[in-house]
């Protein structure tokens, strides 16, 4: 396994602890984004960096430079897990953290290009949209392999064909606080471990992206990013000729799940699902559900929905197709999954 080479990032130039919060309010992240005045090849830094690799595991499964291992009694390991988890538990799956490495932007010029890159266009879409360049946590999961190459070399044209779901040419990450599809989307290595990357994504300002968009840059000048609701957004599109730019992974969580979330894929693509809402979970219990899960402008919708059925103005039909727009048919799975597991777990026996 190859040897890490010592950090050579000024550890106040990526001031994480300092910046703790921005795991849980994304209007903090772009403080600790880095000073591009810092030079990152300078000698001077020794001593920071000693202060970081003493705190970390110099082992990882990944065998990249510049990625290193953080000690589980590391203030941000617990703070990455903890949200990470939080996140999963939220919608009913549980999942076990294997590690949590951090990409240091060391490994090469290259690298550390990367990061500087992602810190000037910072600071010129901040300085374009009146001192709000919109820096947001954002979650992509994927292979091994995969997660590997987009740390060495960024992300490619593979990752906005498998990844985007429909969402115009571009990479589309989840939310913050909404894991779920890039979860799925990571696949498990050969010792049954799945890798996530959790990203710093320059989203500026934001133009409302619909499933089914062929849509390959900003509509205008006015805008630099996109997302599926411009309320309440489950994911961030960037634009493949800003993904590299726009997009810094920083962190790779490894993890384990010990829920099933094997459900149909439908990105784009109708998936027939047999009454997804049927008498086996009445509507109300499955609005308390999704109530849990989903923004509560999603909830109403939902809610009117099923105001219209009862006044008669749709069909039962309609009304659940309606429902199925909202909510996706996975989702709706799990829910029913949950939903029935748990009628059968109160059963007499």
């Amino acid at each position: 396994m190859p040897r890490l080479s010592p950090a050579v990032v000024d550890r106040k130039s990526i001031d994480y602890e300092q910046t703790s919060s921005s795991f849980g309010s994304d209007n903090d992240v772009y403080k600790s984004i880095p000073n591009i005045d810092e030079d990152y090849s300078s000698s001077s830094t020794s001593s920071d960096c000693e202060s970081v690799t003493n705190s970390v595991d110099q082992h990882t499964p990944f065998e990249l430079n510049g990625l290193v291992r953080l000690d589980e009694s590391d203030k941000l390991h617990e703070m990455i897990r903890n949200k990470f988890v939080s996140r999963m538990n939220q919608i009913g799956i549980d999942v076990h953290v294997q590690s949590v490495d951090r990409n240091l932007f060391n490994a090469n010029a290259i690298a550390q290009a990367r990061l500087i890159s992602f810190q000037i266009y910072a600071k010129s879409v901040q300085k374009k949209n009146n001192g709000d360049a919109n820096v947001k946590c954002g979650w992509f999961g994927g292979s091994k392999d995969e997660i590997s190459k987009i740390v060495m070399y960024g992300f490619g044209s593979d990752n906005v064909q498998k990844k985007n779901g429909g969402f115009g040419h571009g990479i589309v990450l989840s939310a913050d606080y909404s894991p779920l599809e890039s979860v799925e989307s990571a696949i498990a290595d050969e010792d049954g471990i799945k890798h996530i990357l959790l990203c710093r994504v320059l989203m500026g300002k934001s133009e409302l992206v619909n499933r089914g968009s062929t849509q390959c840059y900003p509509s205008s000048d006015g805008f630099q990013s996109g997302v599926d609701d411009l309320s309440s957004p489950t994911k961030l599109v960037v634009w493949s000729s800003q993904m590299n730019t726009h997009i810094l992974p920083e962190f790779v969580i490894s993890f384990k799940t010990t829920t099933s979330i094997n459900r149909p894929k439908s990105y784009g693509v109708h998936v027939r699902v047999e009454k997804p809402v049927s008498p086996w979970i009445p509507i109300p219990d499955l609005i308390a559900a999704l109530s849990k899960i989903l923004a509560p402008k999603a909830i109403k919708e939902i809610t009117q929905f099923r105001r219209s059925y009862i006044e008669r103005k749709i069909c039962r039909r309609d009304m659940i197709q309606g429902i199925r727009s909202v909510t996706g048919d996975r989702l709706l799975m799990m829910v029913l999954k949950d939903f029935t597991q748990q009628r059968r777990s109160n059963r007499p026996s």
